[in-house]
């Protein structure tokens, strides 16, 4: 996946120096996940790459800190994070302000501090929640995932419908697919 990243960075213009900050960051994101998860092909493995061609591809995104702030979110399994000493110490100031600013899903007012937040805070903040829950089938817990699926309809989709018309449209075919298939009542497994 890192290759993949690198690849696709170069291909859309990002300079040598950005993608060394994006490199560094798919790095420390790697740590915690190198330490817990033994298959490579995992969903939690690749997020960190995931979460930054989502945003280069799909998004047009190509700003380095946003981009390496995106590789060190995890807002499912928080263990999966570099812890924040870690990444003080091998990111930039602008990396880390930029990690701490996205809104996190969970919060009594996460919609409310999305719509406070910069353009391209609420843009990774997007890109990096669908990657997580395009993949709530495989969690392992239908609860965490209802209750995903409800946070994303409710406040991530209607976030990225006054945001950006790809993101929406991933967010309301992913809410709708997963609707029918686990909320319909005929699959309560």
């Amino acid at each position: 996946m890192s290759v993949r990243v690198e690849q696709t960075a170069q291909t859309a213009g990002v300079d040598r120096s950005g993608r060394h900050l994006i490199r560094s960051a798919i790095e420390a994101a790697m740590a915690p996940r190198l330490a817990v998860i033994d298959d490579d092909h995992d969903h939690d493995y690749l997020h960190p790459g995931r979460t930054v061609v989502i945003l280069l591809d799909d998004v047009g995104l190509f700003e380095p800190v946003a981009l390496a702030a995106a590789c060190l979110l995890d807002t499912r399994r928080i263990e999966l994070e570099a812890p924040d000493d870690e990444i003080n110490a091998h990111m930039s100031p602008d990396v880390t302000a930029f990690r701490t600013a996205v809104p996190r899903s969970g919060s009594d007012k996460l919609l409310e501090d999305l719509l406070a937040s910069d353009p391209d805070v609420v843009l990774v903040a997007l890109a990096e929640r669908l990657d997580q829950v395009r993949h709530a089938h495989l969690w392992g817990n239908l609860p965490e995932a209802r209750a995903a699926h409800e946070e994303a309809s409710d406040v991530y989709r209607r976030m990225a419908e006054r945001t950006h018309a790809q993101l929406a449209a991933r967010y309301t075919s992913w809410c709708r697919a997963f609707g029918e298939r686990y909320l319909s009542g005929a699959r309560d497994t």
